[in-house]
Order: C-alpha cells, then sequence, then structure tokens
C-alpha cells in the first residue's frame, strides 16, 4: 500500500512541476515593447549609428562565424568600415566591405527573413535587427559606388536587390530611415 501512495505522490508531484514550468514558458517577457501595426519607428529610436553601436566589438571574420548572430554582427561591421571607406571616396575599398556585408546578412535571412525593430538575442538584451534594411542601405551606397567607378550596369543592377530588399524590411517594420532610403532609390 505505500508503495502505491509513493508512487501516487511522486506522480502528481511530476505533474505539478511540468504544469508550472508550462505555465512560466506561456506567460509573456516583462519588457518586450509591442507596437501598432502601423507605427513607425522614429530615426531617432532606429539609426545606422545605434545599430553600429549595438554591433562593436571582437571582430567576426566570415571563417568564425557559426551562429545567426555572428553573421549579423558581422554584416554590421563590413558596413561599418565600408560606410567610411565611402566617406574617405576609396570606392573600390568601400565597395569590397559593403559587398562582404551582404555576403553576411544574406546568411541571416536565410534563417530569419523578417526585420525586427527589437530582437531579443539573449536574456533580456536586446538589439535593432534589420538584415534587410540594412542591405538596402547597402545596395543604394553601392549604386553611389558603382556609378562612380563608371558601370551603369551594375549599379542598375544593385538597385533592383535594394529596392527589393527594402520591400521585404518594410513588410515586417516601418522606419524613418527605411523612407529615406525609399527616396534615395527613387
Amino acid at each position: 500500500m505505500n508503495r502505491v501512495n509513493l508512487k501516487g505522490v511522486l506522480s502528481l508531484i511530476f505533474i505539478l512541476i511540468v504544469g508550472f514550468l508550462g505555465t512560466r514558458c506561456a506567460t509573456p517577457k516583462e519588457g518586450v515593447k509591442t507596437y501598432p501595426k502601423d507605427y513607425v519607428h522614429p530615426l531617432t529610436e532606429i539609426n545606422l549609428e545605434k545599430v553600429f553601436a549595438e554591433n562593436r566589438g571582437l571582430r567576426v571574420l566570415e571563417e568564425n562565424a557559426t551562429k545567426v548572430n555572428d553573421f549579423y554582427r558581422g554584416g554590421v561591421q563590413e558596413k561599418e568600415e565600408g560606410e567610411i571607406l565611402l566617406k574617405e571616396g576609396k570606392w573600390e575599398e568601400a565597395r569590397k566591405h559593403l559587398e562582404k556585408s551582404n555576403r553576411f546578412l544574406r546568411v541571416v535571412v536565410k534563417y530569419i527573413p523578417e526585420d525586427e525593430a527589437h530582437r531579443d538575442i539573449y536574456e533580456g538584451q536586446t538589439v535593432i535587427f534589420l538584415p534587410n534594411l540594412l542591405m538596402a542601405d547597402n545596395d543604394l551606397k553601392l549604386v553611389t559606388v558603382y556609378k562612380n567607378m563608371k558601370n551603369e550596369n551594375k549599379a542598375a543592377e544593385v538597385k533592383a536587390e535594394g529596392q527589393y530588399y527594402l520591400a521585404e524590411s518594410l513588410k515586417s517594420v516601418k522606419t524613418e530611415w527605411a523612407s529615406q532610403i525609399k527616396k534615395g532609390f527613387e
């Protein structure tokens, strides 16, 4: 009789533990913001400098990237380097970094195709996660690079690609930054 009672008590404890853990997983996280569908994130909230700041640190090399977060960080780091070179008028070097940034980011959208204003990457740590928008911005910059290098065909090709990634970004999140990129493509 004791054996039956012990078995019943252990079963009850097991059910309570599983039930407790199940309800904990189903509760919404604290601090996660929700936005109306038509909300446009202002430049003060989401901008390129903030994206760069969130992804500075240990340099990600293509051969060392193993996780989606690594590829995202590597893409942002390459973009930042390309932007610096663009300001210096070093077209060929800037092109290489912007194209490398797009290679990193294409891996990201293969696994996580939607942009997010704030993506939880660690417990409670969020980042601005806009791989499609970053590629669209890269392509907008590459249009300028290719025009300066007198390669109109390649400029037209990256413009079409950039408009595609801009449209993909706008499907999931709207930002003033995206509106600026859209105007740049016009």
